[in-house]
């Protein structure tokens, strides 16, 4: 009688462990199928709610068709007075300020010298559209000093015939000017060098 009862108590035992394995699947299943059920409800609601936009994959051009200008920039010497005549690079009159030494600045000389002849052709096609300008040859002397760390200090500007259109564009384009080299006496040492440049604009 005893080994029946025992043997009753390992069926139902065995059954019960049975049913609460598939149960516990059946419930695993049902929670991970609700689970992902919510959370792509939640993403549509986002999506169409506003939350999330959409790429459009739209690439935009700027319109800007504006061209660049480098910065206008002079070098100079102190007994040199330079225009902007082709191939006229301002050269040193001093014996005591000799050339070996002076590579630097005539490299510089003709950055200056590009940087003019840019500037002048720039000023000149504006002066042609402006009506501050009237038809004739204008002549602008600039001042200027080259400093001992190469920067330019403008001194002054002066139009013949009298301007204010152009001595204000001269004005401009000098605070522009690049960094330049200043000379080298025989002695080995740099110096400040006060220069003079001519710009000629001629409207027809």
């Amino acid at each position: 009688m005893k080994n029946i009862l025992v043997k009753l108590s390992e069926g139902l035992t065995a059954s019960c462990m049975g049913c609460s394995k598939k149960i516990t699947s059946y419930l695993l299943v049902l929670f991970l199928f609700s689970g992902s059920s919510i959370m792509a409800q939640s993403l549509k609601d986002s999506l169409f709610g506003g939350k999330i936009k959409a790429d459009t994959s739209k690439t935009y051009v700027s319109k800007d068709t504006g061209k660049y200008v480098a910065p206008k920039v002079y070098n100079a010497s102190a007994t040199v007075q330079g225009d902007t005549k082709k191939n006229d690079v301002a050269k040193l009159n001093d014996a005591s300020m000799p050339d070996s030494l002076n590579k630097n600045f005539y490299a510089r000389q003709k950055v200056w010298k590009r940087f003019i002849d840019v500037n002048t052709s720039i000023i000149t096609q504006e002066a042609g559209d402006t009506k501050k300008v009237r038809k004739g040859t204008y002549s602008i002397d600039v001042e200027y000093t080259i400093g001992l760390n190469g920067k330019i200090t403008t001194k002054g500007v002066t139009c013949n015939p009298p301007n204010d259109y152009l001595t204000g564009q001269v004005t401009d384009l000098m605070k522009r000017a690049p960094t330049l080299a200043p000379p080298v006496y025989s002695d080995g040492n740099p110096r400040p060098l006060d220069a003079t440049q001519t710009i000629t604009i001629i409207k027809k």
